[in-house]
């Protein structure tokens, strides 16, 4: 592809992704343009030293997609179970909210690393045994909500009794999800790991609380994640390889291939 043909793929998926992506449909071309777009924006971060204007742009299209899904959801302001568990995020994402945290001072940084020695040695199966307030929390609320990772973004249920039932009371039910969600959670997830790959970057989901807390005891690891230095080394992740399943595979040969 030359750099007319590149032009024109680039203005062809700002165009597909003006809305957020679809999570109900079947053309894949709007999760192909994500993909490039975040391809593109990681590489420019290579040369800035920066992931803000990759994770912008992604947090973005997730929101735009969220805020045109007729489905109505439980989740509210102050509605805080889901925040006592593992969460699962992308080393940018986690780049990016490690910026804001330390921006706000020095009692939340000292929250985060307070909450990872708590329960840093559970794995993700063990995680709901031991519950503990998300170190962004503020009276039930996040403090951090413009800086949330996408697994945030896309959480949801349709009865909060039942989130107590699961999360607080850890009952053998399963949480009322709309599948809009949980799809679009998939596609994104998708197209961000396709796009670390392609950039040669590490792109395993990490427990976010680890992940900050390593980000947070490194000097400039922004710079140093993006310049090949694989400073989550050791950090718990997600189980899941999300780079195995069919959607990112696809994904991957069709955006890049």
């Amino acid at each position: 592809m030359n750099r007319a043909d590149r032009k024109r793929q680039t203005k062809q998926d700002e165009t597909r992704l003006r809305g957020g992506i679809d999570p109900m449909t079947s053309d894949p071309a709007p999760t192909l343009a994500m993909a490039r777009q975040l391809f593109a924006l990681l590489e420019k971060g290579k040369r800035t030293g920066s992931v803000a204007e990759a994770v912008t742009f992604l947090h973005a299209k997730v929101t735009a997609t969220l805020a045109a899904l007729p489905m109505a959801v439980a989740c509210a302001r102050g509605c805080s179970h889901c925040c006592n568990g593992w969460v699962s995020a992308t080393a940018p994402e986690i780049l990016f909210m490690a910026s804001h945290v330390r921006a706000k001072g020095e009692a939340l940084v000292e929250r985060v690393m307070a909450a990872q020695a708590a329960i840093g040695a559970f794995s993700m199966l063990e995680r709901p045994h031991h519950p503990r307030p998300c170190p962004m929390l503020e009276g039930h609320a996040c403090g951090m909500y413009d800086a949330r990772p996408s697994a945030c973004r896309c959480a949801s249920s349709m009865d909060a009794n039942a989130c107590v039932r699961v999360i607080t009371m850890l009952l053998p039910e399963t949480i009322p999800s709309p599948m809009r969600h949980i799809r679009t959670r998939e596609l994104f997830d998708a197209a961000m790991v396709a796009a670390l790959t392609h950039a040669r970057l590490p792109h395993r989901l990490y427990d976010l609380t680890g992940g900050l807390a390593r980000a947070l005891a490194h000097e400039n690891a922004q710079g140093a994640w993006l310049a090949g230095e694989d400073i989550f080394a050791g950090v718990a992740m997600d189980p899941t390889d999300v780079m195995t399943k069919p959607d990112a595979q696809l994904v991957y040969r069709q955006a890049f291939g």
